[in-house]
């Protein structure tokens, strides 16, 4: 799991991004900064993974898009390939539209969308609160959150669930989607007294934790404002909250069984 730990001296925490190996599936759930050079870090060749989820489209998102499009266009040994298959990429209503711009209608970028448009390397897939999706034997469910163009997924197969909020402030939709979820990943971008925007702060957090009773709690997305000051979301979160909480940093491996 990438871009999500335990509480560590002076943790490193860059851009959006968790792998999530489950099932048989490996899906990428957002493509912020460094994400490629942390799929490498841990073993992960672009190639290998099956399907891409964008929560939305902020650059701490999705700036990594272009560098991930084109790594899978080359093998291990930087050599042209052409996939089997495309790779999906997930994502709210307008991510045709979003891709388009990213790649093909920016002259700088182009290349980018004309090795896509030859090889046949990426399939969009724009999603809504009604939809579902199966991979293999994965099945992946969704609902608008609150943040701009912002959606939350759910990732099941037989009886393990993982949850993963994007970005969002506290919402009973994510609540309900969440509810009893082996593994919530949620943001908490700010501590109380600096909430800005469609964003969680610890209270909210822990609103959010009682009511959807996660195993485990991720607690990711952490502005440098919580640096040295992580231990106050673990106390916000004990009031009403009795799981597993994991703080989140970069590199971070979580295990669920």
């Amino acid at each position: 799991m990438l871009g999500t730990g335990t509480l560590k001296p002076s943790p490193k925490r860059y851009g959006s991004g968790v792998l999530l190996d489950i099932g048989g599936l490996k899906l990428l759930l957002d493509c912020g900064p460094s994400v490629v050079q942390k799929l490498y870090s841990a073993g992960i060749d672009a190639t290998e993974l099956d399907a891409v989820f964008l929560s939305h489209f902020h650059v701490d998102h999705t700036s990594d898009l272009p560098d991930l499009i084109s790594s899978y266009a080359a093998d291990r040994l930087g050599n042209p390939r052409k996939p089997e298959r495309p790779l999906m990429l997930i994502g709210p209503p307008g991510l045709v539209d979003f891709l388009e711009n990213l790649i093909d209608r920016n002259p700088y970028y182009s290349y980018v969308g004309e090795w896509n448009r030859m090889l046949k390397l990426v399939e969009p897939v724009e999603i809504g609160d009604s939809e579902g999706l199966k991979i293999k034997d994965v099945v992946l469910r969704f609902t608008e959150v609150d943040h701009p163009n912002g959606y939350a997924i759910r990732v099941n197969v037989g009886d393990l669930s993982v949850t993963y909020s994007g970005d969002t402030a506290p919402t009973e939709s994510l609540v309900g989607l969440a509810s009893g979820t082996d593994l919530l990943i949620h943001e908490c971008t700010f501590p109380s007294e600096a909430l800005m925007g469609k964003h969680s702060s610890e209270k909210g957090l822990a609103e959010v934790a009682s009511k959807a009773a996660p195993r485990t709690l991720v607690v990711t997305h952490l502005s440098p404002a919580w640096a040295g000051r992580e231990h106050e979301i673990v106390d916000a979160l004990r009031v009403s909250y009795r799981g597993r909480v994991v703080i989140a940093y970069d590199l971070l491996e979580v295990r669920v069984v």
